[in-house]
């Protein structure tokens, strides 16, 4: 996948989180990165917080 694909999947999740669990469990899910958001978010670990933001937002 692109940097683009990763930055539009991982938002779009991010914000459903966000949006029924609050913008902290989404901070939460990236401060285990060491990041703040997706722009501080190394490459690396694209594929790990969007799990994690995934499995969150299917979560109910």
């Amino acid at each position: 996948m692109s940097k683009s694909d990763w930055e539009i999947n991982i938002e779009n999740t991010a914000n459903a989180v966000a949006a029924e669990y609050g913008s902290s469990t989404v901070s939460s899910v990236f401060a285990r990165y060491n990041a703040h958001g997706f722009y501080d978010l190394s490459s690396c670990y694209y594929s790990e917080a969007f799990a994690d933001l995934e499995m969150i937002a299917n979560d109910n």
